[in-house]
């Protein structure tokens, strides 16, 4: 059995092991499980109950995470992004008035125009425009965002909103314990142990509780009301005017982020084939089906999540480390009150960790001409700005397509296609 795991799955191919994979899936579980928390309280702003969004969150992000594994083979691990139950909660509802049914209504047809894209292969084009030289550049902005979201929970940095306001306290609590984190994880990356970063979140939790960080707190439970949100959508929403900006902007963010992703969490690892991630249309199709499906159990959109770059920074390079996720997500049904356990600062060494494993190399540097170190520069500029990846990928494109036209080259289709569409969710948030 475990030869035809390895088969399938292609583990030693990848230059992994099957323990390697399960402890990957593990320390990404650690790292993201905070969802289960925040996605309904979060959501709980929109009239929703906060049990019903407990159980959809734990049901599709379980099964989208597993199909990730199973279908497309890949470690990404799926969940309701934050930034558009956000978006969701306080402006789709608060701010536009609309109902929360009529909300999951828009997330519904924001999935039904993703499976139209990925089966008629348009978005997979719209990816593989993304010039190769970009992709290095789209994996540091992962990491630079992957910093700021370290920095943001350490308190090192201070923010208003999304953006950075300021420094905070580098000696607090929470900073310290990053500290920690960091240290565990380089000292047995230095020993060549694989389980850095799952070391890294054990011993910075313990920190975390020693110093008073991340005590236990209620949060939503498996109850009865936990079905209060299925199969309550409002398909109808697309007839209304102002749902339209809505459907086309919760498009978009999961679009472009969902991109940022695959391609930068996968550069400089063996996951990508020939410069390419393997199986992206399956990963897209579960990406799009499982946004569908959370519309129906009362959720928003599904995304994949940055913190899959902890399970791959652990060594994660195939499915197993998402099916091994997904198991671990399904298993909250029971173990929920458990999480609390694991304070979100216990995660920060290990997310900066991961950062810097995502920036490229002096040599592949070498490589890039003035154009490429511009577009670079940018995109990095851009993620401290704005706190989003998508603007990254859309001031990427721009500097490579105003590039070919200084150059008297033909500019990629489906760059300039990438450029207005953006452009156009950018203008509409």
């Amino acid at each position: 059995m475990l030869e035809g795991i390895d088969s399938y799955f292609q583990i030693r191919e990848k230059g992994s092991t099957l323990r390697t994979e399960v402890l990957a899936g593990l320390s990404t579980f650690l790292v993201l499980s905070y969802i289960f928390v925040v996605n309904p309280a979060i959501l709980a702003q929109a009239g929703m109950d906060p049990s019903a969004v407990l159980f959809a969150t734990i049901l599709v992000s379980g099964l989208s995470t597993i199909a990730m594994g199973l279908w497309a083979r890949l470690p990404f691990v799926l969940a309701p992004g934050m930034e558009m139950n956000a978006y969701v909660a306080f402006y789709v509802v608060g701010a536009l008035g609309h109902t929360w049914q009529q909300a999951l209504g828009a997330v519904f047809w924001s999935g039904v125009l993703f499976i139209l894209l990925t089966v008629t292969r348009v978005r997979e084009q719209i990816i593989e425009a993304i010039p190769e030289r970009m992709k290095v550049s789209l994996a540091l902005a992962v990491g630079v965002f992957l910093v700021l979201v370290a920095f943001k929970l350490s308190g090192v940095l201070t923010f208003t909103g999304v953006r950075v306001s300021g420094i905070g306290s580098v000696v607090a609590p929470a900073a310290i314990t990053m500290y920690v984190g960091i240290g565990i994880a380089l000292a047995f990356d230095r020993l060549r142990i694989r389980a850095a970063v799952l070391a890294s979140i054990f011993v910075a939790t313990v920190v975390c509780h020693f110093l008073g960080i991340g005590a236990p707190a209620k949060a939503a439970e498996v109850s009865r009301g936990m079905f209060a949100g299925v199969w309550r959508l409002d398909v109808g929403v697309i007839l209304r005017p102002s749902a339209l900006s809505v459907i086309l902007v919760l498009f978009l963010v999961d679009f472009y982020g969902s991109v940022a992703k695959l391609i930068g969490l996968s550069g400089q690892t063996s996951i990508q084939e020939g410069g390419k991630v393997p199986r992206m249309r399956q990963a897209l199709l579960v990406d799009s089906i499982g946004t569908t499906a959370a519309s129906f159990l009362g959720t928003s959109n599904i995304t994949v999540y940055v913190e899959s770059a902890v399970g791959i920074g652990a060594g994660g390079r195939t499915g197993v480390t998402a099916v091994t996720c997904g198991i671990l997500m399904l298993s909250c049904f029971a173990i929920a009150p458990l999480l609390h356990w694991v304070p979100l600062a216990a995660t920060t060494g290990a997310l900066v960790f991961v950062a810097v494993k995502l920036f490229p190399s002096t040599r592949e540097l070498r490589a890039f001409n003035w154009g490429d170190l511009l577009a670079l520069a940018l995109m990095q500029v851009c993620v401290v700005a704005t706190f989003a990846l998508d603007r990254a990928i859309f001031v990427g494109l721009l500097v490579y397509v105003v590039g070919q036209v200084v150059r008297r080259e033909p500019p990629n289709r489906y760059a300039l296609i990438s450029i207005v569409l953006l452009l156009i969710g950018i203008c509409m948030q």
